[in-house]
This record gives C-alpha cells, structure tokens and sequence, in this order.
C-alpha cells in the first residue's frame, strides 16, 4: 500500500504533429487508459493544449472527459447557464483584430483532480470543438511554410495518487 500523497503510476501521451477541427460537436483529441491500483485512488489531469484558429470570430472549447465502462463523465466543466456551453477551457473572438487571429498560438492548460472511486479500467480524454470557424492544434490558422511560423505540441498527462 502506497502512502497517501504518493505517485503510483503516471500515463502521457503527446501530440506533437497537427489536426484541426470545425466540428460543433466534442470530439477527441487525446485517450489515455490507465487501471487503478485501488478505489481509493485519485487521478491527476494536466491538459497542455496549443490552439490556433482561422479567424477571429473563432469560438474554440475543449474539456476533460472519464470513460468508465462506455460511460462518458464530463470533468472541470463549468455550470449550465442558458445555452453556453460548458467546457474546462474556451474562447470566443481571442484577437480583436481578424488579421492578426490568424497568425496566433495560444498556450491552453488544465489541471484537475479526479476521484472516480473505481477499479475499473478508465480512459481520460480531450474532447475540442469549434463554433464558427476552424481551430488547429499545434499551428496558427495561417500556415506558410516560412521560418516565422510554428509548429509546436500539445500532451494529455494522468497521474495516480494513492488515496
């Protein structure tokens, strides 16, 4: 048995080439499984996502999600209120200006911490979506093959902390 406190186990992926996404529906941009050592474990979630879009009246959003036995449970997400939609992380219009959205990489980040009180197998995902225009993971939405544009990459990391 494993002090509480204690790291047992940690899964990463990293996404290091592009995708895109103008999809109004959450769809995923990491899975990460990973077995729990005891129920009284809790899991660790660091997102690291970066986010371009093509234009800025992009309204971009990406949340955590569990996957217990087919059964998807929303994670960090924030209350319904209305028709918004509720994410761990979103934006809408990020530039004021829409010749300059087009040439920004936006660092996007989220920490939680899970309780799922399970031994069962559990996937963590990242789902994105995209409202308006396109996002693009790991590039700006303008793309020229010139030394002044980037590529960069994006990781879903889940750590289990003894309980």
């Amino acid at each position: 048995n494993p002090k509480a406190g204690n790291i047992i186990q940690v899964v990463s992926t990293a996404k290091t080439d592009t995708a895109s996404t103008n999809s109004s529906t959450f769809a995923d941009v990491f899975t990460v499984a990973i077995t729990p050592t005891a129920a009284s474990s809790k899991f660790l979630l660091f997102g690291d996502l970066k986010i371009g879009y093509n234009n800025y009246q992009a309204a971009i959003f990406w949340k955590f999600v569990r996957t217990v036995s087919s059964s998807d449970t929303d994670l960090f997400i924030g209350d319904s209120d209305g028709s918004r939609t509720r994410c761990t992380w979103g934006t809408e219009e990020p530039s004021s200006n829409s010749d300059n959205a087009k040439f920004e990489l936006h660092t996007t980040n989220g920490t939680f911490l899970d309780t799922p009180n399970t031994t069962s197998a559990i996937t963590y995902r990242v789902k994105w979506k995209a409202e308006q225009q396109t996002a693009y993971l790991n590039r700006s939405g303008h793309d020229s093959n010139t030394i002044a544009y980037q590529r960069a990459a994006s990781s879903l990391t889940v750590m289990e902390v003894a309980g």
